[in-house]
Order: structure tokens, then sequence, then C-alpha cells
């Protein structure tokens, strides 16, 4: 397995384990996080679905990425005060976490749009 494509396996894993926590401890489901499921398997099979299942999985968190910008441009421009992510207590900074899903994002279509993901999946 290539390093791009263990990074993105190890990713996935990542977010199954984010995704079953949120699931159980919040009873919610939502395509973004049980959608990574398929991916998981598609990339350990190595079927000939599993591509166009990651790319189906990108855009969708790429499109969900975007909308969630504009309405927090849009919403910083009516009132900036008020543009802030809580969790527990904890004011978590708006730039450094739109820059570390944009970064995310850009890795996930670096590592699909190139030729180890296509061999691998090939094998």
């Amino acid at each position: 397995m290539p390093i791009r494509v263990y990074l993105l396996f190890t990713l996935y894993i990542l977010l199954a384990v984010v995704s079953l926590w949120k699931a159980i401890s919040f009873t919610s489901f939502d395509l973004l996080t049980i959608g990574v499921f398929p991916v998981i398997v598609g990339l350990v099979y190595k079927t000939r679905w599993a591509r166009v299942v990651l790319f189906v999985y990108i855009i969708l968190q790429s499109l969900g990425f975007i909308a969630m910008s504009v309405v927090a441009i849009i919403a910083y421009q009516i009132t900036p005060e008020d543009v802030n992510i809580v969790v527990n207590d904890i004011n978590i900074p708006i730039l450094p976490l739109a820059l570390s899903l944009l970064s995310i994002i850009i890795f996930q279509w670096w590592v699909v749009c190139t030729k180890p993901i296509k061999q691998y999946l090939a094998n």
C-alpha cells in the first residue's frame, strides 16, 4: 500500500471512530459521518466502485465545507461578535479550524487524483 493511500486510509479510520462516537453519543446519523464506511470497505477490498465512492464522498465534504464557509462569511458580515464555535465551553478559533479542514480536503483530493490510488485499486 503506498504511503499516500495508507495516510488516507488512516484518516478514514479516524473519521469512522469519530462517526461511531457521534452516532452513539448524540444518536445523530448523517451522510458525511456514516458515509465513510463504504469508502473504507472499498479501500480494504479494492473494489471497482471504490474510486467512485471516494470521489462522491470528497465532493460531499467539499460542498459541505463551501456551504459552511459561505454561511460563516455572511454571518460575520452581519454580527461579527456572534460568529464563534464553542465545544464543551472551549472557544475554537475559526481561522485555524477552517485552514485545517481545507488542508484535509485538499489532501484527500490530491491522493484520489494521483496514480498510486489508481494502481492500488487496480491490483
